[in-house]
């Protein structure tokens, strides 16, 4: 339990008191050298040390170490002997600060579920991370991906920024802020030529991201991912569904409200699957209908919902089939003029966002070799588009950290403790990094 040997000990008892194990350790005395070089055996007194010795989890242990301390014979200065349970400042055993370790590792593990288990104080837990964990900045990969994501309501920057790479799977770093100054100042940062490594880059519809993706990649081709054009254009539409919604509300019962209110999904449901064109008994309309014929009579309702569902098609037919760079750049120019020239103010607001952006989505279709491990162990190559998919992944364990601890007021905390978690080849250290701890600030 002790990682000692029996030679080294000169007693050990145990008792147990209120459920927890106390065990009484006094060491064999083998001296100790002082600041001044003078070695001595000559004990001054004794000190009990209690020291929290959780080696398993749910379970209370405590070490009450008698320890000596040796009075020089020369310069009369008092140290105490080598320490062999705790090789820090901390009242918490090595074993005990590196099982602590090994459960923050796991995302659905918050500071106070691991002080519970290691029978030890929040703060003390804290304080084990902060000294223990501080990664740093991963280098940029080939294919990058950056996304903002909610942080928190009381933090001076609501939204934190994720830079993650594509290509290898791993988080590059995340940011405290996406303000455009605050980017400028971490990117120029970086080597030049770390920065002109990177071939890709896929961000959402974000000014200030391709103007700095243009300022500090100039080597890489700027992408924009295809779930945000998808999600403008969806959104787009469930506005024009929204507006239509509003005349029917007279009439709940009515079979238009029915389909704008409870069946929308439909809107965005492949149709092409065997079970949208398949009869089905309907509790509303008290007979067998098909998903396809409620659709078809959703649409009748209005021509401007209509042509947005069929614009919507357009798009996403344009988005799922890969052709050469002119052939997807013909057939982009139809969706933008179908959409200017509706007549429809939502759709030419779409139309005017896709054209301004047309350079981007064109550059989403460029394919990159990225490697996939199978349940086997084994590792393959797959073709894939530059997205930011793999970006969305990591947002929700980021969700699930911030939640499962009620939030974070201390960012560089938090930042730390996400890169701990998603970044499997981040680990903590054993030896102390730093005596500080990070003070909160909001």
């Amino acid at each position: 339990m002790f990682n000692l040997k029996d030679s080294e000990v000169e007693y050990c008892t145990h008792e147990t008191l209120n459920n927890t194990h106390y065990y009484h350790i006094r060491l064999v005395n083998r001296g100790g050298r002082c600041s001044c070089g003078i070695f001595t055996k000559k004990v001054k007194d004794y000190y009990n040390r209690k020291i929290t010795h959780s080696i398993f989890t749910n379970e209370n242990a405590v070490i009450v170490y008698n320890a000596r301390r040796f009075k020089c014979p020369s310069c009369g200065s008092t140290f105490y002997e080598s320490n062999p349970f705790s090789s820090t400042y901390s009242n918490a055993s090595d074993i005990t600060v590196n099982n602590c370790l090994k459960l923050l590792k796991l995302y659905n593990e918050t500071f106070s579920s691991v002080a519970r288990k290691m029978n030890i104080s929040v703060t003390e837990v804290v304080k084990i991370f902060d000294q223990h964990v501080q990664p740093t900045r991963n280098k940029l990969s080939s294919v990058i991906g950056i996304d903002e994501f909610y942080f928190s309501r009381k933090a001076k920057n609501k939204y934190a920024l994720m830079i993650l790479s594509l290509d290898k799977g791993y988080l590059v770093d995340i940011l405290g802020s996406r303000h455009k100054s605050d980017l400028k100042n971490y990117f120029k940062n970086i080597s030049n030529a770390e920065r002109l490594s990177v071939k890709y880059v896929s961000i959402d519809m974000n000014n200030v991201y391709r103007d700095i993706v243009h300022m500090y990649f100039p080597n890489a081709y700027l992408c924009v991912d295809p779930f945000h054009v998808i999600k403008l254009i969806n959104k787009a539409l469930d506005n024009i569904r929204l507006s239509l919604l509003h005349k029917y509300e007279n009439n709940k019962s009515g079979d238009e409200y029915y389909l704008l209110k409870y069946r929308k999904d439909l809107l965005y449901k492949e149709s092409e699957y065997d079970q949208f064109n398949k009869p089905k008994y309907n509790h509303h309309f008290s007979y067998e209908i098909s998903d396809s014929d409620k659709l078809n009579m959703m649409l009748d309702l209005s021509p401007k919902l209509k042509t947005s569902y069929f614009i919507k098609e357009d798009y996403m037919i344009f988005n799922d089939t890969i052709n050469d760079y002119e052939t997807k750049k013909e057939e982009l120019e139809i969706i933008i003029q179908k959409c200017i020239n509706s007549d429809i103010a939502e759709l030419i607001s779409i139309g005017l966002t896709l054209e301004n952006w047309k350079e981007e989505i064109l550059n989403s279709f460029i394919t990159y070799n990225k490697r996939k491990h199978t349940r086997t162990n084994t590792r393959e190559i797959q073709t894939v588009r530059v997205t930011n998919g793999p970006v969305e992944g990591r947002n929700k364990y980021i969700k699930i950290i911030l939640r499962l601890a009620n939030g974070y007021g201390n960012f560089t905390r938090f930042r730390n403790r996400t890169l701990y978690v998603l970044n499997k080849k981040t680990e903590y250290s054993e030896k102390l990094i730093s005596k500080k701890v990070a003070k909160s600030k909001k």
